[in-house]
C-alpha cells in the first residue's frame, strides 16, 4: 500500500506542471513577459465600472494637460503607497489640468468581496479620485502591465509621456517631478529622465497587426511578417523585436530569439524584459553562470519585473543552493504573492531536485492561485 501511494504521488507531482500549462491555454490570464506599450505611444481607451458599477472611460476622465492612471492591487503595500502618492496630487492638481484614475487589477472574476477589499483600502486612505475595476483584467493586458502598482502618465491627446513599474523611492520621487513641473509649465528638472521617442505611426501599425494575428491560430502565421515591417518602419522601435524574439521562442528557434533579444539591448542595455528574455534562453541551454549575468542585471535595471527574480529562483536551485533559491522566490512572492508562476518555478526546481512533496505542495500553490483568477 505504501508503495503504491508513493507511486501515486510521484505521478502527480509528473503530471501537475501538464495541467498547469493546460489551464494557461484555456484562460486569458496574463503571463506575457512583452509589454503591449512604451513612452510616445498613443494609450488605448477603457469603459470600466468604478465602486458604484457606472461606466467611466478615460476619454471622459481624462485631465487637460496630464492624467496618471494608475493600475493597483489591495495585497500589495506598494500599491497603498502608490494611491497615497496619486491622492496627494490629485489633491493638489485637480484644478490644474491632472486628472487621476485608479484601476484595480485585484482579480479577473471580481466578486463583492472583493469590492468590499477595494472599497475598505479606498476609505482608510481617503482616496477621492475616481477609482474604476478592471473586470476580465482586459485594460490590464493591453497596456501590457508587468508589476504591480504601475502608473502611466499621458498627455491630453493620450499619449504616453511617463511610467513607472513598481514603487521604487528614487522612480517615485521623478515621477513625482515630472508631473508638478508639467502641470505647472515649468521646464523639465535635470532630475528627471529623458521619457523616450515617438514611434513611427506606421510601425506601431504594423506591429499592432503582428499582436492581433496573434490570436488566431488561422492568422498567426503572419505574424512575422508584419513584425519585420514594423522593424523595417522604424529600426529604434523595441517592441516588434521583443514580439519577433518571443514568436521565435515559442517555436523553439533558440538562435533566432537570441538574436532579437539581443538587438534590443543593443539600443537598450539596460532593458529588463530583453535581459530576462536572454537568461531564459541561457538556462534552456544549460549556461548557468550566463543565465545568472542577464538575470542579475534585469532586476538591478528593473526591481519591479517579476520573472527576474523567479528565474534566479529556479537558477540556484539548480546550481544547489536551495537556500538562495528559497530567497529570490521569496523575494519575487513579496512583490506579487498573487503570481502562479512564482509557484510553478518553485515546484520545478523541487522536481529537478526528486523533492516531489515540495514540487506537489509548489504546483498545487499554483493551480489555486490560477483557479481562484478565473
Amino acid at each position: 500500500m505504501r508503495r503504491f501511494a508513493c507511486t501515486t504521488r510521484s505521478l502527480a507531482v509528473r503530471l501537475m506542471p501538464l495541467w498547469v500549462l493546460l489551464v494557461l491555454l484555456n484562460t486569458s490570464i496574463s503571463s506575457s513577459a512583452l509589454r503591449s506599450l512604451e513612452v510616445g505611444m498613443e494609450a488605448p481607451d477603457f469603459m470600466l465600472k468604478d465602486l458604484n458599477n457606472n461606466a467611466q472611460s478615460l476619454s471622459g476622465l481624462r485631465g487637460e494637460k496630464l492624467t496618471a492612471v494608475l493600475f493597483w492591487a489591495t495585497w500589495g503595500n506598494n500599491s497603498k503607497k502608490a494611491l497615497q502618492q496619486m491622492q496627494s496630487l490629485h489633491q493638489k492638481y485637480k484644478d490644474a489640468g491632472l486628472s487621476v484614475i485608479g484601476i484595480n487589477v485585484d482579480k479577473q472574476d471580481v466578486t463583492e468581496e472583493t469590492l468590499t477589499t477595494i472599497k475598505g483600502v479606498a476609505a482608510s486612505l481617503n482616496i477621492t479620485f475616481p477609482l474604476l475595476v478592471d473586470r476580465g483584467l482586459a485594460s490590464f493586458n493591453n497596456y501590457g502591465i508587468i508589476a504591480v502598482p504601475s502608473t502611466v502618465i499621458l498627455d491630453r491627446n493620450r499619449v504616453i509621456k511617463y511610467e513607472l513599474s513598481g514603487f521604487p523611492l528614487m522612480g517615485a520621487d521623478s515621477l513625482k517631478l515630472f508631473v508638478e513641473a508639467a502641470v505647472e509649465n515649468k521646464s523639465k528638472p535635470d532630475q528627471i529622465a529623458v521619457t523616450g521617442y515617438q514611434p513611427d505611426k506606421k510601425a506601431v501599425r504594423l506591429w499592432n497587426m503582428g499582436t492581433s494575428s496573434l490570436k488566431s491560430e488561422r492568422t498567426a502565421k503572419s505574424a512575422r511578417s508584419w513584425f519585420e515591417k514594423a522593424i523595417a518602419a522604424d529600426p529604434a522601435f523595441t517592441l516588434p523585436y521583443l514580439s519577433l524574439g518571443e514568436l521565435y521562442y515559442k517555436q523553439h528557434n533558440l538562435t533566432e530569439a537570441k538574436k532579437q533579444f539581443e538587438l534590443v539591448l543593443q539600443k537598450k542595455p539596460d532593458h529588463a524584459i530583453a535581459l530576462c528574455a536572454l537568461g531564459q534562453i541561457l538556462l534552456d541551454e544549460g549556461n548557468l553562470p550566463g543565465a545568472e549575468q542577464k538575470l542579475a542585471k534585469a532586476v538591478k535595471a528593473d526591481e519591479a519585473y517579476l520573472p527576474g527574480y523567479y528565474l534566479l529562483g529556479l537558477l540556484k536551485g539548480r546550481q544547489g543552493d536551495v537556500p538562495a533559491a528559497l530567497q529570490w522566490f521569496k523575494r519575487a512572492e513579496e512583490i506579487h504573492p498573487g503570481d502562479y508562476r512564482i509557484f510553478v518555478h518553485k515546484g520545478m526546481m523541487y522536481e529537478e531536485r526528486k523533492e516531489l512533496p515540495a514540487a506537489a505542495a509548489g504546483y498545487k500553490k499554483a493551480l489555486e492561485l490560477i483557479m481562484g483568477q478565473l
